[in-house]
């Protein structure tokens, strides 16, 4: 009878021996030992298929996983590596599973891995989008070990290489909670500080951004207050209030030269010399404009 199965093994289902399966293992690795890769899958398939409680029928998913590895067909040799994680998370197999997983992921976010096309005419990289689900599901599936933030941080990376910030610094920022201990750590929150700082230029919420950059670097200077750039993100979170100070006064200005809002241009460089201490020059600069903007205030409020 068909022992196949989709999912882990029932309890005490296990098979103590199974003879047809040794056997076919011993055909599929004499085949291997030949480098007759492709060819050693027929019985390592037969074994997950049909003997699928037999003692190393989670070595069969390992070995089909390195044959496809071997004629890069990378995308069924993470799916094998997947199924013995999935179904055999008892294995002695399993973090090697993992570790294989983890080194395809990362020869694709590095480029490393060429993939054949139009019948092995040539070879490309790896598609990204394949690579980002790679590495999202092998940091799912190893959540509580040094493995899982190592992928976050390779998947963060990663999104900046494809010009994907925002996704890049929501995964820095989950490192950070979820791994706070980990060696990758101080970086990601550093990373989710500088990534706020660079998206004040982006979209129309420059001082939510740089607010948040600035909540960002503080924050790193109090959970590594003894890394070595906990001065320099002391020194940025200060330059973060310096450029805030300075969007204010570029609100200003475009109340008033452009939307012809002098009230409100009014409150925005008012504001800006409040902070003199943060930006003297801005602040310079702010008086000169409130003058223009209290004389064209007064101008159109005779004209009405």
């Amino acid at each position: 009878m068909c022992d196949s199965f989709d999912g882990p093994p029932p309890v005490g289902q296990v098979k103590a021996v199974d003879p047809e399966a040794d056997a076919l293992m011993a055909e599929a690795k004499a085949m291997q030992r030949d480098y007759y890769m492709v060819k050693s899958r027929k019985p390592l398939k037969e074994i997950v298929r049909y003997h699928a409680l037999a003692p190393n029928a989670a070595e069969a998913r390992y070995l089909l996983g390195r044959s496809y590895e071997a004629s890069k067909d990378y995308r069924d040799a993470f799916k094998e590596y997947s199924k013995l994680i999935d179904r055999y998370p008892q294995s002695d197999l399993y973090a090697d599973a993992l570790n294989r997983q983890l080194s395809m992921a990362m020869d694709g976010a590095s480029g490393k891995m060429q993939v054949p096309v139009f019948w092995g005419a040539w070879e490309v990289n790896m598609e990204s989008s394949l690579v980002v689900n790679w590495l999202r599901e092998i940091v799912q599936k190893a959540p509580y070990n040094d493995m899982a933030a190592t992928a976050s941080s390779i998947l963060a990376k990663y999104l900046i290489d494809q010009d994907r910030p925002e996704e890049a610094r929501l995964e820095y920022a989950r490192l950070v909670e979820k791994y706070p201990d980990s060696r990758y750590a101080p970086e990601a929150q550093l990373m989710v500080a500088q990534l706020w700082a660079s998206s004040h230029t982006r979209g129309d919420n420059n001082l939510v951004n740089l607010s948040n950059a600035r909540e960002a670097y503080e924050e790193f200077t109090l959970r590594y207050p003894d890394h070595p750039d906990a001065q320099k993100a002391l020194s940025e979170a200060s330059n973060m209030d310096r450029l805030m100070v300075q969007q204010q006064l570029e609100v200003g200005r475009y109340y008033l030269e452009r939307s012809h809002e002098y009230t409100s241009a009014i409150f925005c460089f008012e504001d800006v010399i409040r902070q003199s201490n943060i930006n003297p020059e801005a602040a310079k600069e702010a008086t000169e404009l409130l003058a223009k903007a209290r004389k064209a205030a007064e101008s159109a409020q005779n004209q009405s």
